[in-house]
């Protein structure tokens, strides 16, 4: 039976935390909050296990939706899923947030920093703990800021006679971020390098893994939104730096097998895996892999995902040098002969067609990242008894930080690429034995690929080619795994999600009902023959039988964004709570 040490029963926690709105003083337990509790390395240890679902939420339980995949937010707005439905960028300012607008995670942080500084513990145990929260605190404040922008800093767990701390202002977002990296460096200075049981706690590989993802998200947030050169390359050079420590470690390898990332009923012992949420039958299940398997998919990959993908020459598909591409007019001319992470993430049997397949897809193309084939009978891959554990921190995602920050360093000139920065990054991502992609060659401000320069016709303009294929790089080895809308939102491009601006979006596979009937007829024989009514209900974009699958037809029911999505906005029950206090919290711009 394997080991639940990341399901530690968070009871201190819950006693320490007491009610959700911050500004009411959470009850402390009078036995447990007292210096004995705190001079203790195991209670403390329980207490901070108590907090990682709040961090390191995997793919959640039961029927709760990840952001990994579909159906939230994070996980739908951006351009990988064609939608029968559009989430909409588009609302209105909520009354209440509870989920997103709430402070209660940072005093239960801020308790732990304050009682373990003060604790009796040896020196080296107490920086540990102290470490340890300052580097949750560190992820409580990037989501917090990551959405809102300014946030009040908290450094100390607040009592509610505090007022004028309680209630004050939003604290300028560098500030904050300032904080954030003080607190990274000290986790990443002090906390253990082994702690508990390897993948399942924190340690100091693990946060200096976040560290790179966290100040690689604000580099590029500060460079692309708030025209700060200065603070990008300061905070890039964190992530940069952060990632290469991770990878000279040499304590994680990339696994042979890319595709049991993300299907691994157990990823105890993984080389790859930094940090991992562990689930078991009758313990803590999940339905992600449900959610792929017996559901219609509403949500599938879009044709501009699937055309993300490069060939197996390494070159865009529709790069004129690239001989190899057959076309998207025949699903297996599309795939064939492309990059193995495409075929990774999708059915390679065929199109799941509406009129077809009892299970089918809004684009065509059903994905599948999250499928262990072995389970899909039996309980543990079926309704909300999935036992597949949930990868949380990988080496390939500190290998694309690392890499993205390097080129994104080396746009602002503050840092000089080389050959070897792309041979440790994208080039071992590409060894990896189930993926064997061709090697790429810096080449000026390009890369190429067997003496080709690589050039995607289709590349946005404003991006450089050597930024673009990195961003691609990513894409294809983090796709479906909850970075795709943030990372549009720090780069500013979230026009990439928008389904009038970008149509790719909104389109599926080429269908030539015609030829797609005879062929499906002649490789099954079914009793009765499929005939083209069967397809009447599959919309496309263009008269006629023969066109890409265009889910949404009625441009009213598109989605499209706007520049005030690029920060959420601040709940009114908060705006008028701080005006009965004689302050005013200003909202963020574009919202009322």
């Amino acid at each position: 039976m394997k080991k639940i040490n990341i399901l530690i029963v968070f009871i201190i926690t819950l006693l320490l935390a007491g009610c959700e709105d911050f500004l009411t003083r959470d009850p402390l337990d009078s036995i447990t909050d007292t210096p004995q509790f705190w001079n203790n390395e195991e209670n403390i240890r329980t207490y901070t296990v108590g907090l990682y679902d709040q961090y390191f939420e995997g793919w959640r339980s039961s029927w709760s939706r990840t952001d990994w995949y579909s159906e939230t937010n994070i996980a739908d707005w951006n351009d990988n899923n064609a939608q029968n439905a559009a989430t909409f960028f588009t609302r209105v300012t909520p009354a209440t947030d509870a989920t997103n607008w709430r402070f209660i995670n940072l005093r239960r942080v801020n308790i732990l920093i304050d009682r373990a500084s003060n604790s009796d513990l040896p020196d080296e145990a107490k920086n540990h703990w102290v470490g340890v929260g300052r580097f949750l605190r560190a992820l409580e404040y990037h989501k917090l800021v990551s959405k809102y922008g300014d946030v009040p800093w908290f450094d100390a767990p607040l009592e509610s006679n505090d007022m004028d701390q309680l209630y004050k202002q939003r604290d300028p977002r560098v500030t904050v971020m300032d904080n954030v990296a003080a607190d990274l460096e000290f986790a990443n200075n002090n906390i253990r390098q082994s702690d508990g049981t390897a993948g399942l706690t924190i340690n100091r590989s693990v946060a200096l893994a976040f560290t790179s993802k966290v100040m690689l998200f604000e580099g590029t947030w500060q460079k692309y939104r708030e025209n700060n050169t200065a603070k990008a390359t300061e905070y890039l050079k964190i992530a940069k730096d952060a990632a290469a420590q991770v990878m000279s470690s040499n304590k994680y390898s990339l696994t042979p097998n890319f595709k049991d990332l993300t299907t691994s009923i157990s990823l105890a012992g993984n080389p790859e895996i930094i940090l991992y949420r562990e689930y078991e039958e009758g313990v803590l299940m999940h339905s992600l892999m449900s959610f792929q398997n017996t559901e219609f998919q509403g949500n599938s990959p879009s044709r501009s995902l699937i055309d993300n993908y490069l060939s197996a020459n390494g070159l865009p598909i529709n790069q004129d040098e690239n001989d190899l591409f057959k076309g998207d007019k025949w699903f297996f001319d599309e795939i064939a002969d492309r990059d193995p992470r495409l075929h990774a993430i999708i059915d390679t049997d065929g199109l799941r067609l509406e009129g077809v397949a009892t299970v089918y897809a809004a684009s065509g193309y059903f994905t599948n990242k999250f499928v262990n084939e072995s389970l899909i009978d039996k309980p543990g891959g079926m309704s909300n008894t999935n036992i597949t554990d949930a990868p949380i921190m990988k080496l390939n995602e500190v290998l694309m930080n690392y890499i993205e920050a390097a080129v994104e360093l080396a746009d602002m000139g503050a840092y000089t690429l080389t050959q070897n920065d792309f041979d440790i990054s994208i080039n071992k991502l590409r060894s990896r034995p189930s993926t064997d992609m061709p090697h790429v060659t810096l080449t000026g401000n390009t890369l190429s690929v067997g003496g080709i320069i690589v050039s995607d016709p289709e590349r946005d303009a404003d991006v450089s080619p050597l930024i673009w294929e990195v961003r691609r790089e990513r894409r294809s080895e983090l796709a479906y795994e909850g970075n795709r809308f943030n990372d549009i939102r720090r780069w500013g491009k979230l026009e990439y999600a928008d389904m009038v601006i970008n149509p790719k979006v909104n389109l599926g596979a080429w269908v030539d009902k015609p030829r797609y009937v005879e062929w499906y007829n002649e490789e099954f024989s079914p009793a009765v023959p499929l005939t083209i009514e069967d397809l009447d209900n599959i919309r496309l974009d263009r008269p006629g039988d023969a066109g890409y699958i265009k889910p949404i037809s009625t441009e009213a029911l598109m989605r499209t964004y706007s520049e005030k999505d690029y920060l959420y906005p601040i709940p009114t029950d908060q705006i008028t709570l701080y005006q009965t206090k004689g302050v005013t919290l200003t909202q963020n711009p574009g919202w009322n």
